[in-house]
């Protein structure tokens, strides 16, 4: 009698994985105040968006945690701008945010009302060629 085997790959998970749809699952754990949307002139790079994550969260004792995504534009697909999720402890006014962000454009900061679907919107791009990060306080 012969063994027949079955790929693993194949019996592992009989649905679709979706990194897009579990990403923002695992966004819907934390408490998100913020949405904002940056842009730059200049190139942006992973390290770029993560150092304006670091002078937010230093200049701020507001800021608990920060998700951000880079995603390129539809009009022009060298250039990129960035979402971000801010989780804070308390308000912040669009002064506080832009300032501790450096120098960039804060082109929308605005209030999460439904914190499941603002996480399904920034997670929309991952799996397909983005960058994305999630920063905690320490």
């Amino acid at each position: 009698m012969t063994k027949t085997f079955l790929n693993p790959c194949y019996c592992i998970n009989l649905t679709k994985m979706n990194l897009s749809n579990d990403y923002a699952s695992f966004l819907q754990q934390f408490q998100w105040n913020y949405f904002i949307t940056c842009r730059t002139p200049y190139k942006i790079h992973t390290m770029t968006v993560r150092n304006w994550l670091t002078k937010l969260l230093n200049s701020s004792n507001k800021v608990e945690q920060a998700f951000y995504v880079s995603e390129r534009d539809k009009g022009d697909y060298n250039n990129l701008h960035v979402h971000m999720l801010i989780g804070t402890n308390t308000d912040m006014t669009y002064k506080e945010v832009k300032y501790g962000l450096g120098n960039v454009s804060v082109g929308d900061c605005q209030p999460v009302y439904d914190n499941e679907e603002v996480c399904k919107y920034v997670s929309k791009h991952i799996g397909k060629d983005v960058d994305y990060d999630i920063v905690f306080k320490s």
